[in-house]
Parts: structure tokens; C-alpha cells; sequence
């Protein structure tokens, strides 16, 4: 009997170890972020100058990981072709406009693209594409991508899910600069704030329904809004809407989403500056 209370307090101080690690589920039925795991990135390497690519993971050794590898390394092969294609059409414009200046390369900076991973971990990984290309035509083309993963599964993140069915959201997507499909977010409530914070000259380029690129930044601990897909004409009108926590909340994004970010700006504010 002695021995057998003996093992059963031994037990306990496990028992209470694992419940402790264990969340409970938040107001939207999910399990909140409690891991502090990030993501060792490459350093953004540059296509040719000026034209950054992708980072891949550093060694992708889980599944999850080499899923998301397999992504960045296609849509890099895909920026490849398209600048490929972007010199060509540099070239022809080049010559129908009779320019034969030897020392005038038609393809100098006519493709640039700025990379920056703005999340990487808790639980999601975010990078955005910034591109200006002029690939001769009527006008330059300019524009931004964001890749949100969820690392539990190494596929983009599903936003109709992180938001509550009440905010009324829906999906949209289309092409971006280098050919590449965009997922994005209409949600109304959002557009209403767009509006209310566009300065006059800029409150008729929206569209009805006006759709968001949506990304996390650790760095400022904001969920990030970008109006999407405008005309050439108003792409000067699109400004990012940095949510506030709570102000995301009240839109009705999830818990997990906020508590990830929150955890992220925390390690951020904590790292030692480079």
C-alpha cells in the first residue's frame, strides 16, 4: 500500500506537466498558438539584380517543410520564365521604337521585385512580393503577392477560415505581375474602413466589392490589408491597413491567427538587433 501511494505522487506532478501544455480551446472553438517554433529562412537571393526571389527553407527535412520548398522553388522557376518573357517584349518595343543605341541595354531594370518574409512562425509563414515591370506596351505594370502558409500543413492558408462566418467574407484571385494566381479576401466590413480612411481623390477607385491581399508582420504585430487588383489608373490609391489586434478581432479573424501574430511581435521585440 506504502509503495502504491508512493508511485501515484510521483504521478501526479506529470500529470498537471501535461495538462499544463494542453490550451484550451478559444471563443471560436480552436486551440490557441502556444509554440514558440519559427523557421530558419535562406537569405533572399537575387534572380539578377534588382529581382529578388523566394527564400526556401533551410533544410526542409518534414514533409510540411518540403511542401512549402516545392511551392517557392515553382513560382520561382515561374518569375524565371516570366523575365525571360518580360526582356523579350523590352527587346521588341526596343526596336519598333527604333532605339539602336549600343550602350542602352532594353532590358536593364525593366523587372524589379523586392522579397521580405514578414512572419516566420508561430504556426504561420509570410512573404511578400513587391514587382514593378515595364515589358514594353501602353504602361508599367506594378502590383504585390503575399504567400501565407500554414505550417501545419505547408498549404496556403485557407482565409475563409480564419475569419467567422458572420463577417460575411468571400474569396477572390487572379494574376499577378508574373503570371502567378493571387488568393485574396473580400470582406465588407474591411472595405468600409478602406473607405473611411481614402482621401477624396481616391474614394471612387475602389471596387464594389473590393478584394484585400492579406498578410501578418511580426515586426509591427499587425495583420496587414491591401487592396488588390485596382486599374493601372488608381494603383497609386492602394495603401496598406495595418490591423490593430483588436482591431482584426473585431473583424472576426481567428484567435489562432491573432494569438500567432501576438507571439511573433513578442520574439521579434525580444531579438537581439542585427
Amino acid at each position: 500500500m506504502t509503495q502504491l501511494k508512493a508511485l501515484i505522487w510521483m504521478l501526479i506532478p506529470l500529470v498537471g506537466s501535461a495538462g499544463a501544455q494542453t490550451g484550451s480551446p478559444d471563443s471560436s472553438g480552436e486551440s490557441p498558438m502556444t509554440s514558440a517554433g519559427t523557421f530558419q529562412m535562406e537569405p533572399v537571393k537575387q534572380l539578377r539584380k534588382g529581382v529578388d526571389m523566394w527564400p526556401l527553407i533551410v533544410n526542409a527535412g518534414s514533409p510540411v517543410e518540403q511542401r512549402v520548398n516545392a511551392t517557392l522553388t515553382k513560382l520561382n522557376n515561374r518569375l524565371t520564365q516570366a523575365l525571360k518573357d518580360c526582356d523579350a517584349g523590352a527587346i521588341e518595343q526596343s526596336k519598333q521604337m527604333g532605339d539602336t543605341a549600343k550602350d542602352k541595354d532594353p532590358t536593364s531594370g525593366d523587372w524589379s521585385r523586392k522579397v521580405q518574409v514578414t512572419m516566420n512562425g508561430p504556426r504561420f509563414l509570410s512573404l511578400v512580393a513587391t514587382d514593378e515591370a515595364f515589358c514594353g506596351g501602353a504602361h508599367p505594370n506594378s502590383g504585390q503577392m503575399a504567400l501565407v502558409f500554414d505550417m501545419t500543413t505547408g498549404a496556403p492558408v485557407n482565409w475563409l477560415a480564419l475569419v467567422a462566418k458572420s463577417a460575411g467574407a468571400s474569396t477572390y484571385s487572379d494574376t499577378v505581375v508574373d503570371g502567378s494566381t493571387a488568393g485574396a479576401l473580400i470582406l465588407p466590413a474591411l472595405q468600409k474602413m478602406n473607405l473611411a480612411a481614402a482621401n477624396g481623390d481616391c474614394k471612387d477607385a475602389f471596387q464594389d466589392p473590393q478584394s484585400f491581399l492579406l498578410w501578418p508582420d511580426a515586426a509591427s504585430g499587425t495583420l496587414v490589408a491591401m487592396p488588390f487588383d485596382l486599374p493601372f489608373a488608381t494603383q497609386a490609391c492602394a495603401n496598406p491597413i495595418k490591423l490593430t489586434i483588436d482591431q482584426a478581432r473585431k473583424l472576426g479573424f481567428s484567435e489562432s491567427l491573432l494569438g500567432a501574430i501576438e507571439q511573433a511581435n513578442r520574439q521579434t521585440g525580444a531579438a537581439p538587433k542585427p
